[in-house]
């Protein structure tokens, strides 16, 4: 029965967020419930009518000035179980009950490299559904969905990934068919983004994907076997694995390179400012195989300075760059900076702090590190912390701080 369908859909857009016990029947416009189901014939509509007036579930409202015409169908409080019945679907409260359940069920497991972060994200699941809220890309509304999720957040994680696994031996080797991590990245992106607290692509776990984008603003010219592409965007622009792989070389008219960690709201902020387009501007909160690739083809002379947050995983950062790149990175508005009610370090972070510290190639930040190690918190850690570029040319703020 359309109808019926029609109404269940419409009856659970209004009554699926709602964690508390209805008062008042549902009401649905009986022709417009019709014309929305597609049920467009006099005989269609009569034989809705009958099935309608048969199931009596529902309370049928005739017109007040002719009432052989139906006004209105109500679904009374008594049968919503049934209409759930039905349809296998279950109330707002009894899903959020359930996913609770699942968060809970999750929290009690020990993540075997990072249980305090996983014992936050938990937590904050817990304290999102409760509201109830969802926490993307996790929705207490669809629990199965879920359990899902954290089930494969917690085995992707819970790998030391030899950097470089293929995304496809990487979903073979947890058990699932060879796609299944391809299907699922936007999703587990977004739930690594959840868990660290920062844009995590799946390459910053160790897994090599083959859709890897280079986020950038700037002049940028392509060279290629048998010609060039210029390209000077003002704003964000992007550039695929399979273009760069393509190019020669690249070369820039930009006086300096910046990579900067946040994509969403520095990089934007930075691009913007940047009037006399004298810097390339590249998003990179891990270096991707994109990003690789672009720092093997410009020119090695170009400087380079990164900019990104100051707490571990942000040096972390700033390390694998300096991994990668053919030229030197310098550190730019790096410096550790006190914050009231600063977030405490965990284990996970003072293991990467000693890990820096004891990397050569990072002995020039050895003071931010030991002031991070000394005060046992990130301090005010985030780029946009610093508050918004105030210049309109490098270094875009008003003092720099090169470490």
């Amino acid at each position: 029965m359309k109808w019926l369908a029609q109404l269940h859909q419409d009856w659970m857009a209004a009554r699926k967020r709602r964690v508390t016990a209805s008062v008042q029947p549902f009401r649905r416009d009986w022709e417009k419930l019709l014309e929305d189901a597609g049920i467009k014939s006099a005989e269609d509509q009569q034989t809705a009518l009958r099935e309608a007036q048969q199931l009596a579930k529902f309370q049928l409202i005739p017109r007040k000035r002719n009432p052989r015409f139906i006004d209105k169908i109500v679904v009374p409080l008594e049968s919503e179980d049934w209409l759930h019945e039905q349809f296998g679907t279950q109330p707002g409260v009894a899903a959020q009950r359930h996913a609770l359940e699942v968060v809970r069920a999750w929290s009690a497991k020990t993540h075997p490299l990072m249980p305090e972060s996983w014992s936050e994200l938990c937590h904050r699941l817990e304290s999102a559904f409760k509201i109830p809220r969802a926490l993307e890309p996790f929705r207490w509304l669809e629990p199965a969905r879920v359990n899902e999720l954290l089930a494969l957040l917690f085995q992707v994680t819970g790998n030391e990934w030899p950097p470089g696994t293929l995304i496809r031996d990487a979903s073979q080797h947890l058990g699932y068919h060879s796609k299944h991590l391809e299907e699922q990245q936007s999703f587990l992106e977004r739930a690594l983004e959840t868990l660290f607290g920062r844009e995590t692509p799946l390459e910053a776990v160790g897994i090599q994907t083959s859709n890897s984008t280079l986020h950038y603003c700037g002049p940028l010219v392509l060279h290629f076997a048998d010609h060039s592409k210029p390209l000077d965007l003002r704003y964000e622009s992007t550039l695929s694995v399979a273009e760069l792989e393509q190019t020669t070389h690249i070369t820039t008219t930009a006086q300096r390179l910046l990579t900067v960690e946040n994509r969403k709201t520095t990089f934007l902020q930075l691009a913007r400012a940047d009037e006399h387009r004298s810097t390339l501007i590249i998003a990179t909160s891990f270096p991707t195989q994109a990003v690789k690739l672009l720092l093997q083809k410009l020119p090695p002379g170009l400087p380079h300075y990164h900019f990104g947050d100051t707490d571990p995983s942000g040096w972390d950062i700033l390390r694998k760059l300096r991994e990668l790149a053919p030229h030197l990175v310098q550190s730019i508005q790096m410096s550790w900076r006190p914050a009231a009610h600063a977030i405490p370090l965990t284990r996970r972070d003072h293991q990467i702090i000693d890990r820096l510290l004891a990397d050569p190639c990072m002995a020039d930040c050895r003071a931010p590190l030991q002031a991070i190690q000394n005060s046992g918190t990130k301090g005010a850690f985030e780029q946009e912390s610093l508050g918004l570029p105030n210049l309109k040319e490098w270094p875009f703020y008003g003092h720099s701080e090169s470490d």
